[in-house]
C-alpha cells in the first residue's frame, strides 16, 4: 500500500494569511450587511433601493458570512495556538471542518447564482451583477479549497 500524502501540522505563513484574510473579510461584509445593507448591495455594485424583503435578505446573509468568517479565523488561531503549545495537531479536526464549509458555502452560492441566472426571466436580473457575485464567490471557493489541501 503506498504512504499516504504527508501531513502538515504546521502549514506555511501564506496559507494562515490566506485563511485569516477570508475570515476576516467574510465577517467584515457580514458585519456591513448586518449593519448597513444598503451599502453592503452598493459594494457588490447593486444601487437600486433595497425593499424590506431584499434588506432582510441582505441581514440574513450577513449573519452567515459573520458566522462562517469568524469560525475560519477562530479555529486557525486554536490551531495554531496548540501547535505553538506543544500540542501537536490537536485542533485541525474543527479548522478542517470550517475550510469545508467555507468552501462549500461559496460553492453553493456558485450554484444559487447559477440556477438564478438560467431559470430569472429576461431582464429581471442585472447580469453584471450577479457575474460580480459569481466571480466572488468562484474566488472564496477556489481559495477554501486551495486552503483544505494545504491543511490536509
Amino acid at each position: 500500500m503506498p504512504p499516504s500524502a504527508p501531513r502538515n501540522p504546521a502549514p506555511s505563513p501564506l496559507a494562515r494569511t490566506l485563511l485569516t484574510f477570508i475570515g476576516t473579510t467574510r465577517a467584515a461584509f457580514g458585519i456591513c450587511c448586518l449593519v448597513a445593507p444598503e451599502l453592503a448591495f452598493q459594494i457588490v455594485g447593486l444601487s437600486s433601493p433595497l425593499s424590506g424583503a431584499a434588506s432582510l435578505i441582505a441581514r440574513q446573509f450577513g449573519v452567515r458570512e459573520i458566522v462562517i468568517g469568524a469560525g475560519l479565523v477562530v479555529a486557525e488561531r486554536q490551531h495554531t495556538t496548540s501547535i505553538a503549545a506543544g500540542q501537536g495537531d490537536r485542533d485541525s479536526r474543527g479548522l478542517k471542518r470550517a475550510i469545508w464549509l467555507s468552501a462549500a458555502t461559496d460553492g453553493l452560492d456558485l450554484v444559487a447564482l447559477g440556477l438564478a441566472f438560467a431559470f430569472a426571466e429576461e431582464g429581471v436580473l442585472d447580469t453584471p451583477m450577479l457575474c460580480k457575485m459569481a466571480e466572488t464567490a468562484a474566488l472564496y471557493a477556489i481559495a477554501g479549497l486551495q486552503i483544505a489541501w494545504w491543511y490536509r
